[in-house]
């Protein structure tokens, strides 16, 4: 009999349990199986390498597997939404960077802010206005002062239409309404890069983890920075901000996010877990190596404040354009 009673008493609170809300338990539940973090870019590149440090780290803390899984594809949508539009992805984190901010701005049928909830900002990568050696512009005020005295006349790279290269000039434009240059586009950023070098273009705004060799090594000369402070490992170049654009910021930023359909309280403890990670020494090193910044944002609710703000802008210069 008393079995009989245990029984029903377990079967009893395995149905309280069953019906109660998935966040008044999920925080000391969560993780129950491996986690997955999906990138959606190719192995190898720095959004790859970066987050396979961040999936160790979060390993260490939470007992569990943390993978990484590459799903490139369609400018990093498909990657994003085998997160987003997965139900049963309470375990499945998604990588999400800027570059989905020019998706959304380009194609309002992809939404960082309804598709996900986001969780942090986790880094961000400078960039820097370059121009090569021999160039007779010594300043960013010496290529702005030219770029308005022969309107259409400067020419500039980047990776394509809607890239960060090309974004980041179209919006320093926007500021500047008389420094009006040409855009030339490219397959990729090496190829841009090359053009610099080869005398091709006159300049471009590159990120500047790709131009530190070429800037160590004396073909390149650097103009300024996109931050609004200035950078390792060139602390002496002065930011594009406090020379010729007051308030210009630009940077690629990478982050992560899991369906909109996850507790909050799962939420805060993945961002409590990555606020941890971003200052592992692991995390550091990758860094330093990459020339970008560990970037963690103060809450969920702000790195979502600042992704809005993002895309507002963004939309802006795509309407401007006539991008699609």
């Amino acid at each position: 009999m008393s079995s009989l009673i245990n029984r029903r008493q377990m079967m009893g609170g395995l149905a309280i349990a069953s019906a109660l809300p998935v966040s008044s338990w999920a925080t000391n539940a969560w993780p129950t199986r491996p986690v997955k973090i999906v990138v959606p870019y190719p192995a190898g590149g720095s959004p790859d390498l970066f987050t396979r440090v961040v999936a160790k780290e979060l390993g260490n803390m939470f007992a569990q597997t943390v993978t990484v899984e590459n799903k490139p594809g369609a400018s990093g949508v498909i990657g994003a939404r085998s997160v987003s539009q997965n139900a049963t992805a309470i375990h499945s984190l998604a990588y999400i960077s800027s570059g989905h901010v020019t998706v959304q701005a380009t194609d309002p049928s992809f939404n960082l802010l309804t598709e996900f909830k986001l969780i942090t900002r986790m880094s961000f990568s400078p960039y820097v206005c370059v121009v090569i050696a021999k160039s007779p512009y010594k300043t960013m005020a010496d290529l702005v002062a030219a770029g308005r005295a022969n309107p259409g006349k400067l020419t500039y790279g980047s990776a394509g239409i809607g890239s960060p290269a090309h974004m980041a000039v179209e919006i320093l434009q926007d500021k500047i309404p008389d420094f009006k240059t040409v855009h030339i586009p490219y397959k990729g950023a090496v190829e841009s890069a090359n053009a610099i070098l080869g005398g091709q273009i006159d300049f471009g705004i590159m990120v500047l983890g790709t131009a530190i060799p070429h800037l160590q090594g004396g073909s390149l000369r650097a103009l300024a920075v996109t931050t609004l402070r200035p950078v390792q490992p060139i602390p002496d170049i002065p930011t594009i901000g406090n020379t010729v654009a007051s308030g210009y910021e630009f940077g690629a930023w990478g982050g992560f996010a899991m369906a909109s359909g996850t507790p909050d309280d799962v939420i805060a403890k993945v961002y409590k877990a990555m606020s941890q990670v971003a200052v592992s020494s692991a995390l550091i090193e990758e860094t330093k190596r990459t020339g970008s910044i560990i970037s963690l944002s103060e809450s969920p609710r702000q790195f979502s404040e600042h992704v809005t703000r993002d895309v507002a802008a963004e939309m802006l210069i795509v309407k401007k354009l006539g991008l699609k």
